[in-house]
């Protein structure tokens, strides 16, 4: 039985799906013995003797000597500059500020921002990431100035003892907050720090989604249902971080070679109150395509859009070709198409599932717009795109 030491905090989402992922390699393939290792036990260097390998969140230089000096494999499943000798399994931080990018620039903004903790290595490569895909769009980026005094604050305000109240920053935030343009569309490196973005914005009276729309990452439930708005979210693909993890310890364990850091796409963007919104004119056109975004897999037609807004189909008809180059049926199906390629790279569901989920009538009409669409059939989509562990 090989004895197996976790170290990855479980206050939040994220930290519990990398456990849950771990646990379903364990299950799975047998022979672990998983003991969760806590704070206090690396005042004991001398507990780790015991363990044949590690997954850890090396979240310093001191967490990370005391693993290396164990002479034991290590798989690292925190992105940072100081873990020794250990293998990381990482998140794809330029896949996810893809996902942010393309959510904000598909809802019409022209201004952005990046919410985050400088010198802190996943939110860095987030924000390098978000800065660079925007700027090959023709759009600037305003990067939130973390002092520095609130840095140093990080491991235990965030990871340890996850401080939902950024008090420390008050001040600091508020005065940023006050200089951005607007409407503008955030990208905050994590849900906690999405969620102390929103505490701020009422505390100013700053009206989200329309004048500030806010995007986290984690889909931390509890988190993101927390506050009003709700919290849009996208899903780091924790478990299967955690389950290769694992696949790469019991390899290396078996006595194969360490194997270089592997990068694990998202899964999906999870749209909530915070960014449901469209900065455009006239302001009942924000409302006519949140009203479809939310409600296209329910098979609506234009004459529902119509009603719901309470508007003649020539009016709107008119907007959407003058403002967006495109009609409310063309909207309708580009959304159902959306959900359509989500469904297809992160579920299981069989094709003529997702055409049904979608909205789609048939599974022959789904098939040939998906094609059209896309350039390839649906099958041909997932086996390109599919993310699985």
């Amino acid at each position: 039985m090989q004895r197996i030491g976790i170290f990855i905090e479980r206050q939040r989402n994220f930290g519990r799906k990398l456990c849950e992922g771990v646990s379903q390699y364990a299950r799975n393939h047998g022979g672990w013995s998983m003991t969760m290792l806590d704070w206090d036990d690396f005042s004991h260097p001398e507990r780790f003797r015991r363990f044949d390998g590690f997954i850890a969140r090396l979240l310093n230089k001191r967490i990370s000597k005391v693993l290396d000096d164990t002479a034991r494999p290590v798989i690292n499943v925190f992105e940072n500059s100081h873990s020794g000798t250990a293998v990381q399994v990482m998140q794809d931080a330029a896949a996810i500020a893809r996902l942010a990018a393309r959510h904000f620039i598909d809802h019409r903004f022209e201004n952005f921002a990046f919410f985050g903790h400088e010198g802190i290595r996943y939110s860095d490569l987030r924000r390098q990431a978000f800065v660079d895909i925007l700027k090959k769009e023709g759009f600037g980026c305003n990067v939130y100035p973390t002092p520095p005094d609130c840095l140093q604050d990080f491991e235990n305000s965030v990871m340890r003892f996850e401080k939902y109240s950024a008090n420390t920053e008050r001040k600091a935030i508020e005065h940023w907050l006050k200089r951005l343009p607007k409407p503008i569309a955030v990208f905050c490196s994590h849900d906690l720090r999405a969620y102390q973005l929103i505490e701020r914005c009422h505390a100013l009276g700053i009206c989200i989604p329309d004048e500030v729309a806010v995007l986290g990452v984690d889909n931390d439930d509890l988190i993101c249902n927390f506050t009003e708005p709700t919290i849009s979210s996208i899903d780091p693909n924790a478990e299967t971080i955690g389950f290769r993890a694992a696949e790469m310890l019991d390899s290396m364990l078996q006595g194969g070679k360490a194997k270089s850091d592997v990068v694990i796409p998202p899964s999906t963007l999870i749209e909530r109150k915070s960014t449901a919104t469209y900065p455009i004119d006239p302001s009942w056109m924000s409302d006519a395509l949140v009203f479809i975004q939310a409600n296209a897999h329910r098979r609506i037609s234009a004459a529902d859009v119509f009603r719901h807004i309470n508007r003649s189909h020539t009016v709107v008809d008119e907007a959407f070709r003058k403002t967006l180059g495109s009609s409310v049926s063309k909207e309708i199906a580009n959304s159902r198409l959306k959900t359509a390629a989500r469904l297809i790279t992160t579920t299981s569901l069989s094709l003529t599932e997702v055409a049904d989920r979608s909205g789609f009538a048939s599974i022959h009409y789904f098939t040939r717009s998906f094609t059209t669409a896309f350039g390839m059939s649906p099958s041909r989509f997932r086996d390109k795109n599919r993310h699985t562990s």
